[in-house]
């Protein structure tokens, strides 16, 4: 083995076995291992690499490449070792996945459903047993070991549980945990990967691919800073209008004006804050997409505009595929350009919602502007966001075949990122018409939450999928994605009221707050079930509105930063062993902690505190470990650590809008946060147009503000610090600070 090293590059060519792989230092934590002539990158714009202090040598069959204090030694097969300040932490080695068939054809002739393994022609396993955080939304708990799964985007109708392999996205990422030595992986492959987390083998993690290079991606470090430096490289969370941190509403289908207005008053009679209200397909002629029933929803462009003035925004959906109908304008352009998938040289014909249905090839550049222009022109209706769906690519006629050309790639290359570059296309759009970009996806891939949201798909009604939604909003989180949410309350079957309590209440720190059901179930709106039910939803929703200056600052940490949103207790509390795999309870950034119910007929819990917190109901304070916690004392299962400052709208807040008073919690002692402010939408923020300050308070010295960045002037005239054993004092914002 040889290794040369292009002093002008930083990289160093290893020459192994007549194949030449290449290896790149992103920084003293992270490095790129890849084939000669990789396929382009669908999640990475730019890979910058270091330079100066690279060092490379070979010894017969090794070959040694090191940065700072991290070093990679690797063999003649590829297989290498992560050598961390002389120490070796981690051992990768390269293996052929095998195709073995065990016979289960009597299983199968007694009816039950057998899996077929997929054709894998290569991978890497790696030397651990040790947490697994990451991969996206997959099913099953926190930490995946004893986990396989299959990163292929599907849309599958069935109750997800755990023993599903694949779900709509495809993060080819995850952590193995390790305190101070945590390890990023990801592999840059949009083919079908297989991700065997100590279950054929408890210990090693073994990885596979179907098609396409091999290009990986390392990083080493505590995980907070793993996740920023993946992040970094791929694209982290843009900040969402503030409007869209709001409590949302959507159903398959409100199909006409009239009903959406009966469900706005519905929540005003009840009382209950409402932000955002989604149109599922019924909205459109014929599934079109860009097109509007004018007889449903008559004079659509006043009518957006007279939401807006009463804060409600109108979020539409728009399918991945386009009805094949002659006359229809996105169609007849599609075929005059060239912006169809295609077989065998013919556009690709299948079915979808609209009936036969084409497939834009997303992939290519040139149909991604055309697809923008088009998200522009619909967007000056009035709309608050686009709600991106079944771009799996989901389909009725069968999957599509693998060969379909899809704008440059075949399907087997561009499925698992056809829903990635139809939310790429979509926010090319919101610029085009300089719009704060809100657009929600089902399908996903890594990169994918620069450009969106996302949601955990077509859940159901039960309690299993109520707690399930926290270790996929961790993960979804550890993945990357910083703005997510689910169907509160499940997509599928029917909520009952007590579902519905408890949904509401473990959805509080949802970035996405979204309650959504399917037709042909009961109607789910809060103002639908019982009186108790509305009481908890109206707390729980007008709690949230309080929180969304700390949500919002988490938001603008994470794009700056690249901290995670909602997080796993693990995430703040790494060298507590109690907090490895806890699946019922999460946090919004270092503070927060929501321990909410999550069984039916469950009125008291064990909470697990890895710090003492105070109830933010009562003030009680619950000191470091285990606490049994009732729903009497605590109603909305909510807690705010010791030494605490948080930013927080006024009590009785009902509106996203900036209030004149900025309300600080503190919880005693020495504490400190930032604050972000800017105009709440629009992109003036991207010119320099917001405001960071950084404040202080000290039992001693008070409080104390500190401008870090001045841009526009402040929304805010009084400045209200509330104590968490109920004090508060009241005084005027800082002019000058």
């Amino acid at each position: 083995m040889k290794a040369i090293l292009d002093t002008k590059t930083g990289i160093t060519c290893l020459q192994a076995n007549d194949k030449n792989y290449y290896v790149g230092f992103l920084s003293d934590a992270g490095v790129r291992i890849y084939e000669e002539n990789p396929l382009p990158s669908f999640a990475i714009d730019k890979v910058t690499y270091a330079i100066d202090g690279v060092s490379a040598s070979d010894n017969g069959g090794k070959a040694e490449v090191s940065y700072g204090n991290l070093t990679l030694i690797f063999s003649m097969d590829m297989g290498f070792s992560i050598v961390k300040g002389g120490e070796t932490v981690y051992v990768f080695e390269p293996f052929k996945p095998e195709a073995k068939e065990e016979d289960l054809s009597l299983k199968e002739k007694e009816g039950h459903k057998v899996e077929r393994h997929d054709s894998f022609i290569n991978g890497f396993s790696i030397d651990a047993n040790l947490p697994v955080y990451g991969l996206g939304d997959k099913t099953g708990t926190l930490d995946k070991r004893g986990y396989a799964y299959i990163n292929w985007c599907s849309d599958i109708p069935d109750p997800h549980e755990d023993s599903f392999p694949s779900l709509y996205k495809a993060i080819n990422f995850f952590t193995l945990f390790n305190k101070e030595k945590t390890l990023g992986v990801y592999l840059d492959n949009s083919s079908k990967t297989a991700f065997d987390f100590n279950k054929t083998d408890r210990n090693k993690v073994l990885v596979s691919y179907s098609a396409g290079s091999f290009d990986l991606y390392l990083f080493l470090g505590n995980l907070p800073d793993v996740i920023a430096e993946y992040t970094l490289l791929t694209g982290r969370t843009p900040l969402p209008p503030r409007w869209a941190l709001g409590n949302q509403q959507s159903r398959w289908s409100y199909p006409d004006k009239k009903t959406v207005e009966e469900v706005i008053e519905g929540y005003r009679k009840a009382d209950i804050p409402l932000s955002a209200i989604y149109l599922d397909i019924d909205y459109m002629v014929g599934y079109k997409d860009f097109s509007i029933d004018e007889q449903k929803f008559p004079n659509i462009d006043a009518w957006l505009a007279s939401l807006k003035e009463k804060d409600i925004h109108i979020v539409p959906i728009i399918d991945a595929g386009v009805k094949a109908e002659e006359g229809y304008d996105v169609y007849d352009e599609g075929i005059r350009d060239d912006h169809f998938s295609k077989l065998d040289g013919q556009v690709y014909h299948n079915e979808v919602w609209p009936g036969d249905s084409v497939f834009p090839s997303f992939l290519d550049e040139h149909t991604q502007n055309w697809w923008a222009d088009h998200v522009a022109k619909f967007l000056t209706h009035g709309f608050g966001g686009i709600w991106n769906d079944m771009n799996e690519p989901a389909s009725f006629k069968g999957p599509l075949p693998l060969d379909v050309e899809m704008g440059g790639y075949p399907h087997y290359l561009a499925h698992n990122v056809y829903g990635h570059s139809m939310a790429k296309a979509t926010y090319k759009g919101f610029l085009r018409v300089k719009r704060r970009p809100f657009i929600v996806t089902r399908a996903a891939y890594a990169g994918s939450a620069r450009y969106s949201t996302t949601w955990t798909g077509d859940n159901q009604s039960l309690w299993s999928h109520l707690r399930m939604t926290i270790p996929q909003f961790c993960n979804l989180s550890l993945s990357g994605m910083g703005f997510l949410g689910c169907d509160i309350g499940g997509f599928n079957f029917d909520c009952t009221d007590e579902l519905m309590r408890k949904w509401i209440v473990a959805s509080l720190f949802s970035p996405l707050m979204r309650n959504h059901s399917a037709c042909g179930c009961k109607r789910q709106e809060a103002y639908q079930f019982d009186e108790e039910t509305q009481k908890i939803y109206r707390a729980t929703v007008m709690l949230r509105y309080e929180l969304i200056p700390a949500l919002y600052d988490c938001l603008y940490l994470h794009n700056v930063l690249g901290r995670a949103t909602v997080r796993p207790l693990v995430y703040n509390f790494p060298e507590d062993p109690n907090v490895l795999n806890e699946n019922t309870e999460l946090m919004l950034g270092d503070s927060l902690l929501l321990a909410p119910m999550l069984s039916a007929g469950e009125e008291v819990r064990s909470v697990y505190f890895p710090d003492d917190f105070y109830s933010y109901a009562s003030g009680r304070l619950y000191k470091k470990g285990y606490q049994l916690v009732s729903l009497a004392d605590e109603p909305n299962c909510f807690f705010v650590r010791s030494h605490s400052l948080l930013a927080m709208n006024p009590r009785g807040t009902k509106t996203t809008e900036w209030s004149d008073t900025l309300r600080l919690l503190w919880t005693g002692e020495t504490a400190a946060t930032y604050h972000y402010e800017d105009d709440g939408d629009g992109l003036a923020f991207t010119e320099g147009r917001y405001n960071l300050y950084l404040i202080k308070a000290d039992m001693n010295e008070g409080l104390s503000f500190s401008t870090i960045h001045k841009g526009m002037k402040s929304h805010y005239k009084t400045l209200q610090l509330d104590l968490i054993n109920g004090k508060s004092i009241t005084q005027e914002f800082p002019k000058e600070n």
